[in-house]
C-alpha cells in the first residue's frame, strides 16, 4: 500500500477532530487505513488503531474509553511542541 504524506501539524489536527468529536466523516478511518511516509507519525497511527483494544469503550458506541482519548489527547500535546534543533 502506498504511503500518504502527512505533516505533523495534520496529524495533531485529525487527532484533536477525533477526540472533539468533529471529524468529517470517514477522515479517521482514512487516517487508521493508509500508512504515514514518516516513521513516527505512523507509529502514532499504528498506536490509534489499536487504542479500542487497549483502552475499550466503557459507552456504547464510542471508540475507546476516557483513557484512551487521554493518550490520543497527550499525543497531540507533543506533536504541537516546537520540534527541538539538531
Amino acid at each position: 500500500m502506498k504511503k500518504t504524506e502527512r505533516p505533523r501539524a495534520e496529524v495533531a489536527d485529525i487527532l484533536e477532530r477525533f477526540v472533539q468529536g468533529i471529524s468529517p466523516r470517514w477522515e479517521w478511518d482514512d487516517f487508521l487505513t493508509f500508512p504515514i511516509v514518516n516513521p513516527h507519525l505512523d507509529m502514532i497511527r499504528v498506536r490509534s488503531n489499536y487504542l479500542s483494544e487497549e483502552y475499550p469503550p466503557t459507552v456504547k458506541g464510542h471508540y475507546c474509553s476516557e483513557a484512551g482519548l487521554e493518550v490520543l489527547r497527550q499525543i497531540v500535546r507533543e506533536l504541537r511542541q516546537p520540534k527541538s534543533p539538531g
